[in-house]
């Protein structure tokens, strides 16, 4: 039988490894992924914890659907989520 295990997911609008603007998603301990985006701004949770990129004026550039039953989700800035999926 499988187990199920909360794992957070933390994604982010900032600099990325190469010193670029981008979009990095990573676990506690793993790098998921990253993508250099030098338009990407700012992000936000939906009611669904979906997280949506923006770029400048608002407009939405990507929409992130994390795997799992997403569990809590929080906005820790206008650039910083964490969602909580169980796998």
């Amino acid at each position: 039988m499988r187990q199920e295990r909360e794992v957070s997911i933390q994604i982010k609008v900032a600099a990325i490894r190469d010193g670029s603007q981008g979009i990095s998603i990573a676990m506690p301990d793993e790098l998921l992924g990253e993508w250099p985006d030098s338009g990407a701004s700012s992000l936000a949770i939906t009611d669904e914890y979906k997280v949506r990129i923006f770029g400048e004026g608002g407009v939405q550039r990507y929409l992130l659907i994390m795997p799992g039953i997403p569990v809590p989700g929080e906005q820790l800035s206008d650039t910083e989520a964490v969602i909580v999926v169980c796998l």
